[in-house]
C-alpha cells in the first residue's frame, strides 16, 4: 500500500518522541539506583509484559526467529551497556553527539556491509541531520575535555545504534513484528540481569519512583517502541529509519526545558531545523 512507508513515518517519528521524554525520567531516578540494575529492572518489566503473549505464540515462533532475534537483541544490549557505562566518564552533551553519529554510520554501513546505495536526498538528509545533531547537543554546550575513555565507549555505542538499525531493517521484512521485538527485547534483558549479578548491583528494594519510572520507560519506550521500531523497519530502509529517529534529541531538548528547565540555546533551535529539514529531505528522496 502506497500509504504504508508514511505510516511507518509517523511510528518511528512517535518512536523518537516516547524515547525523548526518557532523558529526564531516568535523570530522577538514576540517583536512587545503579544503571546496571536501572536497565534490568526496565528491561525485566517489559518482557514480562509481553511474556503471557509471547508463550501464546510461542509455536510460532522459529529457530531462524531466535537467532535474528537474538543478534538484534546483543546490538540493542551493547549499545545501552557502552552507552551508559561512558556516561561515567565524559559530559551528557558529548554523549548525545557521539551517539547521535549513527545518524550518519547507518548508510555508511549500508553501503560497506549491506552493498545498498542510499538515494541522494536521504544521503543529504543524513548529513543534513547529523549537522543538526551537532549543533543541538554539542555545539555550545559540549566542555572542553580531552578524548577519554568515556568517549571511546559512547562512540562505539553509535556504532552499536547503527548496527541495530541495519540488522533489524536487514531481518525483519517477512518476519512476525511480535517475535523479533519480543525477543531482542529478551536478549538484552537477559544481558542486563548478568551485568548487574556480575557487578554485584542487582537490588529490588527500590523506592517506587524507580518503578513507576522504570515501568513508563517499559511501556512507552520499551514494549510500544520496539514493537513500532521493528514493524516499521520492515517497511521503509535504514537511512531514512536513522534521520526520522534523530528527532530524539530534539523531543529530549523540549521535554528537558519543559519538565526541568534546561535551555536549548539559539544553536540548538537551529539544529532542531536541520534535523527537519534533513528529515524532509529524506521524504522526498524515492530511493529512499
Amino acid at each position: 500500500m502506497p500509504s504504508r512507508p508514511f505510516l511507518a513515518d509517523g511510528i518511528l517519528l512517535l518512536v523518537s518522541f516516547f524515547w525523548g521524554t526518557s532523558f529526564a525520567i531516568v535523570k530522577e531516578a538514576l540517583p536512587l539506583t545503579t544503571p546496571a540494575n536501572f536497565l534490568f529492572v526496565r528491561f525485566a518489566m517489559a518482557c514480562l509484559l509481553l511474556l503471557p503473549l509471547a508463550w501464546a505464540r510461542r509455536e510460532t515462533f522459529s529457530k531462524e526467529l531466535f537467532w535474528k532475534g537474538g543478534l538484534i537483541g546483543i546490538f540493542l544490549f551493547t549499545a545501552f551497556l557502552t552507552q551508559t557505562w561512558g556516561l561515567a566518564f565524559t559530559s551528557a552533551s558529548r554523549s548525545g553527539f557521539l551517539t547521535g553519529l549513527s545518524v550518519i554510520l547507518v548508510p555508511i554501513l549500508s553501503i560497506l556491509i549491506l552493498r545498498q546505495m542510499p538515494g541522494r536526498l536521504p544521503l543529504m538528509g543524513a548529513v543534513l541531520a547529523f549537522g543538526g545533531l551537532y549543533l543541538l547537543t554539542g555545539a555550545d554546550r559540549v566542555q572542553k575535555l580531552p578524548f577519554n575513555i568515556g568517549d571511546a565507549l559512547t562512540l562505539v555505542c553509535a556504532f552499536l545504534w547503527a548496527g541495530h538499525i541495519i540488522a533489524l531493517g536487514h531481518f525483519s521484512a517477512g518476519e512476525d513484528t511480535f517475535g523479533l521485538a519480543f525477543l531482542q527485547l529478551l536478549t538484552a534483558g537477559l544481558g542486563s540481569l548478568l551485568w548487574a549479578a556480575s557487578t554485584g548491583e542487582l537490588n529490588f528494594h527500590l523506592p517506587a519512583l524507580v518503578y513507576g519510572s522504570a515501568f513508563y520507560l517499559a511501556v512507552a519506550c520499551t514494549v510500544l517502541a520496539y514493537l513500532g521500531q521493528t514493524w516499521a523497519q520492515a517497511r521503509i530502509s535504514p537511512t531514512r529509519t536513522a534521520i526520522i529517529l534523530s528527532m530524539e534529541p530534539v523531543f529530549a531538548a523540549f521535554f528537558a526545558w519543559f519538565w526541568i528547565g534546561e535551555k536549548m540555546g539559539t544553536w540548538g533551535w537551529i539544529g532542531a531545523g536541520f534535523i527537519l529539514a534533513g528529515i524532509l529531505m529524506a521524504e522526498v528522496g524515492k530511493r529512499a
